[in-house]
């Protein structure tokens, strides 16, 4: 693959992943205008558990499955490709079967009551997510991400407009009693979900067959290595490669849910727990994650490259992804932080208008901005770790700075008044323990070292000065204009202008480098 190829396959699906959170958080506005903050937090509560079962059950299949179908293609072990995605089937089968079924039943013991229709509603998906997960994977190791980009905007669109649909429906009936409007258009709100996921997944196994032929049948198949391994072999490799993943991804994700239960622990689950939690989760914690879309995009598009790469023993061209890919995340997501920090509170209030929290999830976005760039550090230092093979070391850290994070978390939540602050906290700190280990890591078994002037040096620059720009561009045109929207659209656009317009002034005597951009090229060109 050539080189810039993986870029670009990165920022169409970064693209995609970024247009899905932003449908994200545009439904999540007239969904909360429904169902009240109080509702919100008690669909984030029935999610976060129902997140959690995923990740234990299947949320990593297309990691696993790109990495163990991307190195038999290397060896054109066709034969094998075609019996790893049929033991992929058994196992979600078994597994994201089974974990729906479990859910469903225990559901009245891990959540509140009037969340636990929610989650109800919710376990079906895990298994139908699973088997999504199987086809974004196999396509991942073709090194084709536009099925899995499409098939993202497809879940999301789905997913906004039957959440809102079904919201309105089931809290009609209740509109005196907001106490039953919440727990209904949670239910609601949830349905969602799985509608997107099954939408999702028609139109993948649609595009499977399109391309079976071409994918399975090359016309070069003749010389394909006739080699296959054995059921238990491969169940083997699915196991060995699969459960590290998983385990690493369950406990890498793991915070949220430990944190909400740590949290009602301490400060009880009353209405006003429920909302500043909604804060917490159903909103700081979503915009965290929009600008984190790329470092999960980048990961993705390299796994099958640098799995292959890895295989045939040649590091160099290893290091140089890893360092490259580094580079390009840290020009995009400094940025990002920086400017959701400044304008935290138009953006709050542009995506989550409600009076009763818009003051809290302001100040969250504020001070815990820095977390997009360790999540986003961390996030592209898990995938990279388990493509080279060490899917162990991941989980390993992950768990170390979970054990952290929850004595630091516990400690202020019982020793101080910071109360929801005490989240914020814990989850920075838990990103850049994972940023330090991974990199730690990395560097150990590649060699590879990272360029600090141009990976970080300059984007913090550009960022502060393009930060001073926007704050005034801002709140001197909100004074003058007194439109939201419009207001914050001018200030990010000419954000993202200074931004790269120092961006490039500083690297002057090596704008080639950022000709690893997508598109960003093109500028540079005319330059």
């Amino acid at each position: 693959m050539k080189k810039n190829s993986i870029f670009k396959q990165a920022a169409f699906l970064a693209a995609a992943g970024i247009l899905v959170r932003i449908i994200g958080l545009l439904y999540r506005s007239p969904l909360t205008k429904l169902i009240g903050s109080q509702g919100m937090g008690y669909y984030s509560t029935a999610y976060n558990v129902y997140a959690l079962i995923l990740l234990v059950s299947s949320y990593s299949i297309p990691t696993a499955i790109s990495k163990l179908l991307s190195e038999k293609l290397a060896v054109n072990q066709y034969n094998n490709v075609k019996k790893i995605l049929l033991c992929s089937f058994i196992y979600i089968v078994a597994v994201g079967g089974g974990a729906a079924i479990i859910a469903f039943v225990i559901a009245p013991y891990i959540v509140p009551d009037k969340a636990v229709s929610a989650l109800r509603i919710l376990c079906p998906t895990i298994f139908l997510s699973g088997l999504l997960g199987i086809f974004r994977g196999y396509f991942q190791a073709f090194k084709t991400t536009a099925f899995t980009g499409i098939s993202q905007i497809i879940e999301q669109v789905f997913n906004a407009c039957v959440s809102i649909g079904a919201a309105y429906l089931f809290i009609q009936p209740y509109l005196n009693n907001q106490s039953l409007v919440a727990s209904h258009g949670a239910t609601g709100s949830a349905l969602g979900t799985g509608a997107g996921v099954l939408i999702s997944l028609c139109y993948m196994l649609f595009m499977f067959k399109r391309t079976k032929q071409s994918y399975l049948n090359p016309p070069n198949i003749e010389a394909a290595d006739p080699h296959t391994d054995s059921f238990k072999d491969i169940f083997k490799m699915i196991s060995n490669i699969v459960t590290p993943i998983i385990l690493a991804t369950c406990v890498y994700n793991l915070i949220s849910t430990i944190d909400m239960y740590m949290f009602y622990l301490v400060c009880g689950d009353g209405a006003k727990s429920i909302s500043a939690f909604g804060a917490y989760g159903g909103e700081y914690i979503i915009l965290q994650n929009v600008p984190v879309a790329l470092a999960s995009a980048m990961s993705t598009a390299s796994i099958p490259n640098i799995s292959s790469a890895w295989l045939f023993k040649d590091t160099a061209e290893v290091k140089k992804q890893i360092a490259q890919g580094t580079k390009v995340i840290m020009l995009i997501l400094i940025p990002s932080a920086v400017g959701m920090s400044i304008l935290a509170v138009p953006i709050i209030q542009a995506i989550f208008p409600q009076k009763e929290t818009v003051v809290l999830a302001s100040t969250l976005l504020t001070f815990g901005s820095p977390a997009i760039v360790f999540y986003g550090l961390s996030t592209y230092t898990n995938g990279l770790l388990q493509a080279l093979g060490y899917s162990s070391i991941p989980l390993k850290n992950a768990i170390y700075a979970l054990i952290i994070h929850c004595f630091i978390t516990l400690f202020l939540l019982l020793a101080t008044n910071l109360n929801i602050y005490s989240l914020l906290i814990g989850n920075c700190l838990y990103g850049l323990q994972l940023c330090f280990a991974n990199q730690r890591a990395l560097k150990h078994i590649t060699t590879y070292y990272q360029e600090k002037l141009h990976t970080f040096i300059y984007p913090l620059i550009s960022s502060a000065i393009m930060a001073f720009t926007v704050a005034l561009c801002y709140y001197g045109l909100i004074k003058v204009i007194d439109r939201l929207i419009i207001t914050l659209f001018i200030a990010i656009v000419i954000g993202v202008i200074i931004y790269f317009g120092t961006l490039l002034f500083l690297y002057k005597d090596n704008v080639e480098e950022l000709s690893q951009i997508p598109y960003l090229q093109k500028i540079i060109k005319h330059k």
